[in-house]
């Protein structure tokens, strides 16, 4: 008899935690999206939202998940309040078909995670990652990596393979956050803006995106 998938995910999340997994663990459940240089994946997060779970699985419409990420900024550095696009528009045509299905998919102990590589010339290229989820009636948008630069050749393996399998994790950890626009559906701290100004934590911002779409 085969068990349900959602089954099949609490007991490997279950699995984790007994393993002792460490803080960001990284177990693939399913692979929403998978090309050369970009991948949308659900991962099993072991006491996902404190053990709470997330509100998972979500309803968007490609279109509301499209609006809700041209909101996500990012501030670089410590002091600076200078902002830039967390997703280009091309970047959010690219990934919100595929954030949609994936949250549709989703369990309760599962994270949408995303990846991306683009070349930058002939020796470079720039990552990002990070991950989105449901909780507590609020969308929340990580990003581990943002336009991280190497060399193109510079350990493969680390850079390419590892990262790829592991898109929360942070590359070169750089001060910095993720704010919302328009501020009134931007949650306050804690649940807004884990993610500090200071190296070492991923950004993270979290979304009234019910509010913000009407619903």
């Amino acid at each position: 008899m085969f068990m349900k998938r959602g089954v099949v995910v609490g007991a490997l999340a279950g699995l984790m935690l007994f393993w002792g997994a460490c803080s960001t663990p990284q177990f693939q459940t399913l692979k929403i999206f998978d090309s050369p240089n970009r991948v949308v994946a659900l991962r099993a997060i072991p006491d996902a939202y404190g053990g709470k779970g997330y509100d998972h699985p979500v309803s968007l419409t490609t279109e509301e998940m499209s609006r809700l990420l041209k909101g996500v900024r990012v501030e670089r550095g410590l002091l600076s309040s200078t902002q830039h696009a967390a997703l280009s528009e091309t970047e959010i045509r690219l990934f919100a078909p595929h954030f949609v299905k994936a949250l549709q998919q989703a369990t309760r102990e599962e994270m949408v995670t995303f990846f991306e590589t683009a070349d930058l010339g002939d020796d470079h290229q720039l990552t990002t990652s990070g991950g989105l989820f449901v909780a507590g009636g609020n969308l929340h948008v990580i990003m581990s990596n943002f336009s991280v630069k190497t060399r193109i050749w510079q350990d493969n393996e680390r850079y390419e393979a590892s990262f790829r399998d592991r898109p929360l994790d942070q590359m070169e950890p750089q001060p910095g956050r993720l704010v919302y626009e328009p501020r009134e559906f931007m949650v306050d701290s804690p649940d807004g803006e884990i993610g500090s100004r200071f190296k070492g934590k991923p950004w993270q911002v979290a979304i009234r995106y019910q509010a913000l779409l009407g619903k």
